[in-house]
């Protein structure tokens, strides 16, 4: 009988994202590449699987990172419903949990390289993430406008 999963919303996605870890990969690699990111900015060497180079990391639970050399990645952040209540308001946390993950990943993408145009300055890239050129989805540019209103900082 398989074990229950944890009740926590991050340790859930968190375990589901190890269990599909490959798949999760999969579908990260893709949206980037639909989104037309380059062989360098998709995915980073991940230290948790013996530094094999990955677009998902299921170990981390920011939604996605991006590195100093523009290196974007998606983590477990993208299942967990409850990502964005901490900083940000009740409109924007009901409107990350309707959104289909296909959207949220796109979303994340697009604030991300934005984070990395300027600076690691995460207000800048709410401000710059629903203007991104990237053709993403009205579903990723309304959550992204959303993110930008809902913003309460940390």
């Amino acid at each position: 009988m398989p074990e229950k999963p944890p009740s926590d919303p991050a340790e859930h996605a968190q375990d589901f994202s190890r269990r599909y870890a490959e798949d999760l990969d999969i579908v990260a690699g893709q949206a980037m590449l639909d989104l037309g990111l380059t062989n360098h900015q998709m995915g980073a060497r991940d230290p948790d699987r013996m530094s094999e180079h990955h677009c998902f990391f299921p170990e981390d639970r920011e939604g996605g990172t991006v590195s100093f050399v523009g290196q974007v990645t998606l983590d477990s952040g993208l299942m967990n419903p409850e990502l964005l209540t901490r900083n940000y308001d009740e409109a924007t946390r009901k409107l990350w949990q309707r959104t289909r993950i296909g959207a949220r990943a796109q979303a994340i993408i697009a604030h991300e390289l934005a984070e990395h145009e300027y600076d690691h300055d995460h207000e800048l890239a709410l401000i710059a993430g629903p203007e991104t050129k990237l053709c993403i989805s009205q579903e990723a540019r309304e959550l992204l406008r959303q993110m930008e209103r809902g913003w309460r900082g940390p």
